[in-house]
């Protein structure tokens, strides 16, 4: 009995004992971190490019204030135009437009009203239909077309881009180019030159305004070459055609026609023997062209004055040394004769060519062998010049069209 109460007493000793030993604390369950990822903001797209894109009319067309210097005889240009805007172009001061060619005048129309008060400014206004495309449209394309020709024979032609802003709108273009570079290009690819020479009644007629069809706008309209196409129907026969009498023309006098025709043949066959004389003369005294030019590409040029008993004509003889050491070809027509006038500073403002009534010449073919001189003797309806006015005499060869040699003939030297 006593055993068995020792051993219960053993027993709740030990459990009493386990109960006071500390319990392990719980293993704590392992946290499982996220990993995040640093997010890096795209950035714009390039602000070259986003500026590029916005106002795009830098690349493809000009905007404000724009100088173009012309180096081709076919220019085109490419002009921004707002909706309530206008461009004016300006030309050089020897030179001018002779046909303005316009496109649709729901588009653009060319102000003439302008155009009259000063011929060396084209004036372009924005037709009813020019407004700009829709802001999703990417793309530009013009919408409007203007193509002038100068008197020089230059041919220019606008492109008008329609744009938003009116601040992008060019609202002056100014046009820099040499008429005498133009003219001596043009001349060397067998084009007319200094086309008021060219002029006919018919080609100077009035200028019909813009209708719905392009119409050509001739710019030296004026009322002295007014002609009336209205003339009464004759019949050759005594029938009188719907009450129309017909009106009998003087007959011209058979004795006043002879003569003037008599006269006019001897007066030219005259001219002609002036100028021949004039040439044998240059050729047996060559030592008579004492003051030269500096070559320009192998040209140099010195001039002789011959006088007219009859004061009909003016006598021009023109020697041109070639010392480019090889043969040279002349441009065809040479030497060329224009009246240049120049401003106080001595500088050519404008340049009118003059008809040359007779030549005879020594060369062959426009050819000059290296270090030989060709004589020209020119004859030529003298003209009434300015204090600010010189004759200039200019000669091209083929290889370099573009500069020519030229000398001037100055009134009482």
């Amino acid at each position: 009995m006593k055993t068995i109460v020792a051993l219960l007493i053993l027993v709740c000793a030990a459990t009493v004992g386990g109960a006071q030993q500390p319990t392990p604390s719980p293993a704590q369950p392992a946290v499982k971190r996220s990993s995040y990822r640093q997010r890096v903001p795209k950035r714009p797209a390039n602000a070259s490019a986003s500026a590029a894109a916005k106002p795009e009319a830098a690349a493809d067309y000009l905007i404000g204030d724009a100088k173009v210097d012309v180096t081709k005889d076919e220019t085109v240009l490419r002009l921004a135009m707002a909706q309530h805007g206008s461009v004016l172009i300006e030309l050089p001061a020897n030179d001018g437009p002779r046909y303005i060619i316009p496109g649709d005048p729901e588009m653009a129309t060319v102000d003439e009203k302008a155009l009259e008060r000063n011929k060396r400014a084209i004036v372009v206004r924005p037709g009813s239909l020019f407004v700009p495309p829709l802001p999703n449209r990417k793309a530009r394309t013009p919408a409007a077309t203007v193509t002038a020709q100068m008197r020089s024979g230059l041919v220019v032609t606008f492109l008008f881009y329609p744009v938003e802003d009116l601040a992008q709108n060019v609202h002056r273009c100014v046009l820099s180019y040499n008429r005498d570079e133009v003219i001596a290009r043009r001349r060397a690819a067998g084009l007319p030159v200094n086309l008021d020479n060219y002029s006919t009644n018919s080609e100077r007629r009035d200028s019909t305004g813009q209708s719905t069809a392009p119409t050509s706008i001739s710019v030296d309209s004026t009322d002295e070459t007014k002609v009336t196409e209205t003339k009464p129907i004759v019949e050759t026969g005594t029938k009188e055609k719907e009450g129309v009498k017909p009106t009998a023309s003087p007959s011209p006098t058979p004795s006043v026609t002879t003569a003037t025709e008599a006269a006019k043949g001897e007066a030219d066959e005259r001219v002609r023997t002036l100028t021949r004389d004039a040439l044998a003369k240059a050729i047996k005294k060559p030592k008579q062209f004492k003051k030269w030019t500096r070559p320009t590409h192998g040209l140099s040029l010195s001039i002789v004055t011959e006088v007219d008993p009859k004061n009909e004509v003016q006598l021009l003889i023109v020697a041109v040394r070639n010392t480019s050491g090889g043969s040279v070809q002349l441009v065809a027509g040479n030497p060329d004769l224009f009246i240049e006038m120049l401003d106080d500073s001595g500088k050519a403002i404008n340049l009118q060519s003059i008809k040359k009534v007779h030549v005879e010449t020594s060369s062959t073919e426009d050819q000059i062998a290296n270090g030989a001189t060709a004589y020209y003797a020119i004859a030529y309806a003298a003209p009434v010049l300015g204090a600010h006015q010189q004759v200039k005499i200019v000669v091209s060869q083929t290889n370099a069209a573009d500069e020519p040699a030229s000398i001037a003939l100055i009134a009482g030297k």
